[in-house]
């Protein structure tokens, strides 16, 4: 084993929560800053370790992903509600890529691969091509296959499914599950987030044997492992002797809560960390505000390119104004303006206005819309916003559309905030 691998495999071994760092690991393996250094950030690429600021790597659980890579190919034949005719051993099996066979036979071959899944009618010499590529066939229009076709893809384990869909069809149902998959694996819960820092539990049964030096405003409670709440660690000394329910705030969220609930629960408990517990109530960790409220990277489109990348090429900032001109991808099919992409330009502008008050860490509590006129393509618009009030918690936004003709839209806006300290 070399000592790359040494150093993951104490890694692995580590509880979670426990702090590592490149001078302890040289120390206890004898091995040297470079090698530890690399393994540890090789370590961090695996989701085993994390470095959070002023607190230093420590070891945590890598999630577990809903659904990884691609589509297998048992949901393909699920999504197209197709019948497998062979190679059913291989339905679990992921696909690499999905090829339409909409050209000559002898074209296909720089396409195939292994894992692959040609969308193909009944086309044989296509579909012998395809397993010997050792690639699985779906076949559309509702035709079969050849007995021997079936008998090779058996004995090869190769899925042979048959639909009675079209080509456009079957390609448009199976984008669209690749999409929502897409979607669920990029929304962001309590569980990729939540870490094990013991410096802000206090556990009632043995807590009074020990000292704890609170590490933030507020402390979390627990029994035996068990979660029963979080309270003011000023009030830590008031447990002593009395019903520890009449002091606790039951103030918690679970591994699925999505990074908008945690935002929401944060900013309105005005709390710095959110316990996170499972099913049982027993304490998983917490998550951290600067987590919760650290800007995110936007999803990306087909192109590479995210819709925010795309507007921010066509927008303008000028304090607290956005000059934009409506460009073909932000209209519906009747040429003016979609709302979810003037929604785009409201969240954006707010991102502006709240960052010239130094406020980053809110969310949008309600947002109330109102369209006076339709923003046509191509039409100038100068979006401004401006703060009618600005409370401890809460603040209100009102936000105007305007061209040369008068205001096409009004939005305003209650946000909840987190008041820095």
């Amino acid at each position: 084993m070399s000592k790359h691998d040494e150093i993951l495999e104490y890694i692995y071994s580590l509880p979670e929560g426990a702090k590592i760092s490149v001078r302890q690991i040289s120390a206890h393996l004898e091995v040297s800053d470079g090698t530890s250094y690399r393994a540890i950030k090789d370590a961090e690429k695996e989701g085993l370790v994390k470095t959070i600021e002023r607190v230093g790597t420590i070891r945590v659980a890598p999630k577990e992903q809903y659904i990884e890579g691609n589509l297998s190919f048992e949901q393909v034949n699920r999504v197209i509600e197709g019948k497998v005719l062979a190679g059913t051993r291989g339905l679990d099996r992921e696909i690499s890529k999905f090829i339409i066979g909409a050209m000559r036979t002898d074209a296909l071959e720089s396409y195939l691969e292994e894992g692959a899944l040609l969308i193909v009618g009944n086309r044989e010499d296509a579909q012998w091509r395809a397993l010997e590529s050792h690639s699985g066939i779906l076949i559309t229009g509702g035709f079969g296959a050849d007995a021997e076709i079936l008998k090779r893809a058996e004995g090869l384990s190769l899925p042979v499914i048959s639909t009675a869909a079209d080509t456009f069809s079957v390609a448009s149902l199976i984008q669209r599950e690749l999409y929502s998959v897409l979607m669920m694996t990029n929304v962001i819960t309590a569980s990729d987030l939540v870490i094990r820092q013991d410096e802000y539990v206090y556990d009632i049964a043995d807590g009074r044997d020990k000292k704890y030096f609170p590490a933030d405003s507020m402390t979390v409670l627990t029994e035996a492992g068990k979660f029963r709440g979080i309270i003011r660690s000023s009030e830590l000394r008031k447990l002593d002797g009395k019903d520890s329910h009449t002091l606790v705030s039951d103030i918690v969220a679970s591994t699925s809560s999505t990074l908008q609930s945690l935002r929401q629960l944060m900013s309105w408990h005005q709390l710095n960390i959110l316990p996170v517990i499972d099913e049982e109530r027993a304490l998983i960790g917490i998550v951290h505000r600067r987590d919760v409220f650290r800007q995110r990277e936007p999803r990306k489109l087909g192109g590479g390119l995210t819709a925010e990348n795309l507007i921010d090429r066509e927008i303008r900032i000028d304090d607290n104004r956005i000059h934009i001109k409506v460009m073909p991808f932000m209209t519906d099919e009747y040429g003016s303006i979609a709302q979810s992409e003037f929604m785009r330009l409201i969240e954006r502008l707010t991102e502006v206005v709240l960052g010239n008050h130094n406020i980053y860490s809110y969310h949008i509590d309600t947002l109330n819309v109102m369209n006076i006129k339709l923003v046509q393509l191509y039409q100038e618009l100068v979006i401004e916003g401006s703060i009618l009030d600005l409370g401890d918690q809460f603040l209100r936004l009102e936000i105007e559309a305007r061209s040369d003709d008068g205001i096409y839209s009004k939005a305003t806006l209650l946000i909840q905030y987190y008041k820095e300290k």
